[in-house]
């Protein structure tokens, strides 16, 4: 794990050998989901300079979002993207 110091994040980010991927915590797993994909397309813009809008198109058709906590009250989501989509 490498840990990123001085980066200011508002949620946790991890990062796979495959995948990108942010998180949502939420009491409510709509919620938690809107969080985890609206962080996506945050760091996405931020790190691929590409437009917000077509970062959208893009999340819609190539990310996936993981309900990886529903156990107790908070709701946890993953959203995943492949690294390799952007390899060019």
């Amino acid at each position: 794990m490498i840990l990123h110091k001085g980066m200011r994040t508002t949620w946790p980010r991890a990062e796979t050998p495959t995948h990108y991927m942010t998180m949502g915590l939420h009491e409510d797993l709509n919620q938690a989901a809107k969080i985890a994909t609206r962080e996506m397309l945050n760091f996405i813009v931020a790190t691929k300079g590409l437009p917000r809008d077509d970062v959208l198109m893009l999340l819609s058709a190539a990310m996936d979002l993981h309900v990886t906590q529903i156990v107790d009250g908070t709701k946890g989501v993953h959203a995943m993207i492949p690294k390799s989509i952007f390899q060019r």
